[in-house]
């Protein structure tokens, strides 16, 4: 070793380590220890968090001897039992897994030593020691050493725990060297009395100020001195430590100023550098190990959760949750550290679910720590306690505000009425200059934001002032008025821009709705915003949260507010409450007049109907529809009535009059607006085309079927609405699945899962799940295709979406037939085929009817004359809705069952007359396989004849 380094004194917590006496102290009182535990804790205590090899550390204590691993791993244990290593929250030396030991307590060098001038700071000053290794800020010390070098004068700029003191100790040690280690370190935050901050700067430096003229004695002091001077922590002090900085700066040619501070000094010769949060994974980002820990934010995270439990090694699973809590803490450094010590008792999971209490998770920071920075609330506390009375007024009601807001957003929520809105402006421009507010620029209007834990902190003084619920209730009506003013405008927009409007107001919206519908919340701000923000649950495809609300606000309307406009906005759904609620609001419409307001409450209702399976109430909204929109001769009116006209005669299996209205409704389209037709849940011009390819499908005109299903998807993906899209594609598949187009199909399954499960559509991610069982079903993949179906089904069947899970029945049916679960295949399609037959949906009673002949047909030879009625039933039925396909399907089937009881010239008549009514076109699998047993019939007539 150096000289400089044998004679070193350190401390930490309460022990003080000499290298020169080789003693370990505490509290003044030797502690025991060996000769090798004394050099490696003083190898370790030299080079504070670095990681040491523990080959390296062999060489170093056993120079000249061999020794095994297992002798470090004893004289540690006997460091750790010394030091107290792990008791009371202390921890002191860490086990790196698989890389070594580092020293993770806070190391202070004592007054007195003698180390190199060169390397350290004048201990005058009573500087800290150099930072551990500082994460993600290596850019930044970079260009602060530059700027002081270049200007003289920085100062650091950002909120409390943000990292400033720590990026200035560390800039003046890399900078030492320049001055000859006239580096002089002046923490301010223990100084109550302003006067007094130039006497103190004075004894950092070791000088005596006798004058009276204390600044001007201190520059003539110092004046040809070269050297640097770190003013910390300047906010509370501000006036006098911009007047010092400025004098020095003035008189002292050679003195060069590095201040921290939430506001600017706004002295001469200042040049601001604001410190940012670290960078952070946002949510869209990968989620594994290596991605997360790429961030600064988490690598932070990490190294101080393994300093206190040396086991610690983040996964692919935890690594989400690593993710999730720095983006809650929005990358602040103490928040990070304080968030990682509960890490050892809660765990990663449990740590983040209680991030949701506020700030009661980060109290417990170091205890070497400066007080302010002990907790995460005291930081706060020191940036509170410097506010103006308005200020701090302003400060706690913004907090209601989640993400970003306006100025005149804060207007609303922080005045009072006939009170200065200059008063709220200066308090808010005061907020951004002492670092409590972020900013940024949205389109040239100012946009602020409260950090997640500075929220927090500002959320618990509203409750401490009692003004929660009043606040609340002030934002609240501020949100529904912002929703309600901005409605006609933004429906004018391009859907791109539209969504990200909404997409920018959504976390206020969800606010007002949990307080508003909470114990202290109330039900006319419930209801009205219940309403007002259903155009943006639906731009956003968040439809199943949106019904959540709706649901809720139906049930706190009650029998109350049956005349309420807010019941009638409110009420498109699926659920039997809405359903109700949107039956009294037409009632209402109609005595108003609104015809606006009735075509949109029919919509919805007609919306519940085909959900479910009531097709017969269905024909009735739609038809009463279609009477409303010749009412407004507005071609986006008349081309949703169609549409519905067309899908319920679609479930209804009238195929020929659904096309018609298909065909109608395209026309009205043609004419109608495209931005209206986005106002609607569904975007009506894509779901036409859907319509048209479903209908010539089902009549097996497959060429112009498969165009429009192209036309569908296009137009789907063109207007970029994930729900229409979904329901695009669930609809159209079974043209691609109806030619074999497995690669087609895979992909567009694909594409329904991931935009299903992007968006929380509930509904969908089942639907993709059973057409995924479907398909493999089709290709004769029996054993893991039928769990799908079952799982797709059981989901459908628990959201009450009826019409959805038929076709998967008819699936599921035939599945468990082939596998030879008979019993609970017919059991399955019969009560399907009740159901429908109840409701009127018979679009299924063909495909139900054929999978029940299937069922029979493989069971026994006993069942061939049941199974026999049920395919001419399917044959009859599919005739009668000029379902051609399907009675093509029913013919074959009963063609080779009548082939294998020898009844080969009624077989041959069946099949015939299917074929024939067969239009032409694209020759399917269906029509292939048809003509196969064509030809075996064939051949058995003329063996026959």
């Amino acid at each position: 070793m150096a000289d400089d380094d044998i004679q070193r004194n350190l401390q930490f917590g309460p022990f003080e380590l000499s290298s020169r006496e080789r003693v370990l102290r505490r509290d003044g009182a030797v502690l025991p220890l060996g000769s090798r535990a004394l050099d490696i804790l003083i190898y370790l205590a030299e080079r504070p968090g670095e990681v040491i090899a523990k080959q390296e550390l062999m060489d170093h204590v056993w120079s000249d001897v061999t020794v095994e691993e297992g002798s470090i791993r004893v004289h540690v244990a006997a460091i750790r039992k010394a030091l107290g290593d792990g008791q009371c929250g202390n921890r002191y030396i860490a086990n790196i897994k698989g890389r070594g030991y580092s020293f993770v307590g806070t190391v202070v060098p004592l007054t007195g030593s003698t180390e190199s001038r060169n390397d350290k700071f004048r201990h005058q000053g009573r500087p800290p020691a150099r930072p551990r290794r500082m994460i993600g800020r290596d850019s930044v010390l970079s260009e602060v050493r530059d700027n002081l070098r270049e200007e003289r004068f920085v100062t650091l700029l950002g909120p409390g725990g943000i990292g400033k003191t720590t990026i200035a100790v560390a800039v003046g040690h890399a900078i030492a060297e320049e001055f000859g280690g006239e580096v002089y370190f002046v923490d301010l935050a223990s100084l109550a009395d302003p006067d007094l901050l130039v006497r103190a700067i004075g004894t950092s430096l070791g000088l005596v100020l006798k004058s009276n003229e204390a600044s001007l004695d201190l520059v003539d002091l110092i004046r040809s001195r070269k050297l640097l001077i770190i003013l910390d922590n300047c906010e509370h002090v501000i006036q006098a430590a911009a007047s010092i900085a400025e004098q020095l700066f003035q008189g002292a040619g050679q003195v060069h100023l590095l201040a921290t501070s939430r506001e600017l000094l706004r002295a001469e010769g200042e040049h601001c550098y604001r410190v940012d949060p670290l960078d952070f994974p946002l949510a869209e980002s990968e989620q594994t190990a290596d991605a997360v820990t790429r961030y600064p934010a988490a690598q932070l995270f990490v190294e101080r959760v393994a300093a206190r439990g040396s086991d610690f090694v983040l996964t692919d699973r935890e690594a989400p949750f690593v993710a999730d809590m720095c983006r809650r803490l929005d990358g602040v450094p103490l928040a990070i550290e304080l968030a990682a010590g509960p890490v050892a008792a809660l765990g990663i999971r449990g740590t983040v679910a209680r991030l949701e209490s506020r700030l009661e998770l980060l109290k417990r920071g170091h205890r070497t720590a400066v007080p302010r920075h002990q907790t995460l609330k005291a930081t706060l506390d020191w940036s509170y306690d410097l506010l103006s009375g308005v200020e701090r007024i302003v400060f706690r009601r913004i907090a209601r505000f989640v993400e970003h807001f306006s100025l005149e957003g804060a207007r609303h929520v922080a005045g009072e009425q006939g009170s200065d809105d200059g008063e709220i402006f200066d308090a808010i421009a005061g907020l951004v200059e002492k670092s409590l507010i972020a900013t940024r620029l949205d389109q040239g209007e100012p946009q602020y934001r409260l950090l997640n834990t500075t929220r927090a902190y500002a959320l618990g003084k509203l409750e401490e002032h009692g003004e929660f619920d009043p606040i609340s209730l002030r934002h609240a009506e501020y949100v529904i008025q912002q929703l309600e003013a901005q409605k006609e405008m933004l429906s004018a927009l391009p859907r791109a821009e539209r969504v990200a409007a909404y997409s920018w107001q959504l976390s206020n919206v969800r606010s007002v709705l949990e307080w508003s519908f909470g114990s202290h919340g109330n039900d006319e701000i419930a209801t009205r915003l219940a309403a007002a923000s259903t155009q943006l649950f639906m731009e956003l495809s968040l439809l199943i949260e949106w019904r959540g609300w709706a649901e809720q606000a139906i049930a706190r309307l009650g029998d109350q507010h049956k005349n309420s406009r807010h019941e009638m906005e409110a009420c498109e759904g699926s659920n039997p409450h809405v359903r109700s609620a949107s039956s009294r609001a037409l009632d209402v419409a109609l005595m108003q007049q609104d015809l606006a307001r009735e075509f949109r409450l029919l919509s919805g209702l007609f919306m519940y109907s085909s959900w479910t399976t009531d097709i017969h109430r269905a024909l009735d909204i739609a038809a009463r529809s279609q009477k409303v929109a010749l009412k407004t001769q507005d071609p986006d009116d008349m081309a949703r009535a169609e549409s519905m006209l067309g899908a319920a005669n679609h479930l209804a299996g009238n195929h020929l009059v659904a096309q018609r209205h298909f065909e109608a409704g395209l026309r009205h389209s043609a004419s109608g607006s495209r931005l209206r037709a986005g106002q609607c849940m569904f975007h009506y011009t894509t779901l036409l085309l859907v319509g048209m390819a479903r209908s010539l499908l089902y009549r097996g005109v497959l060429d112009q079927s498969l165009d429009y299903a192209r036309l569908a998807i296009e137009e789907g993906e063109e207007f970029g609405h994930p729900a229409t899209l979904c329901r695009s594609l669930i609809l159209i598949l079974p043209v691609y699945l109806a030619l074999d187009d497995w690669q087609r199909s895979e992909q567009y399954i694909a594409q329904l899962t991931d935009l299903s499960a992007a968006h929380s559509l509930k509904p969908y991610r089942a639907i993709a799940t059973g057409l995924r069982g479907r398909w493999l079903l089709l290709q004769n993949n029996i054993r893991d295709g039928i769990p799908l179906l079952k799982r797709a089904s059981e989901e459908l069947e628990a959201q009450r979406h009826e019409m959805l899970n038929m076709d998967f029945v008819c699936d599921l049916g035939a599945g468990l037939g082939a596998s030879g679960q008979h019993e609970e295949a017919l059991t399955l399609v019969v009560k399907a085929l009740d159901v429908q037959k109840r409701g009127g949906k018979f679009l299924n009673v063909p495909a139900l009817m054929r999978v029940k002949g299937l069922i029979l047909a493989s069971r026994s030879a006993e069942d061939y004359p049941e199974a026999e009625r049920s395919l001419l039933s399917s044959i009859e039925w599919a005739r009668r809705q000029f379902a051609t396909l399907f009675e093509l399907k029913a013919a074959t089937d009963l063609a080779e069952l009548l082939l294998k009881q020898g009844r080969v010239p009624e077989a041959y008549k069946h099949l015939g007359a299917a074929l024939d009514r067969m239009p032409g076109g694209i020759v399917s699998p269906t029509h292939e396989r048809a003509l196969q047993i064509l030809n075996r019939l064939q051949s058995g007539t003329k063996a026959l004849g």
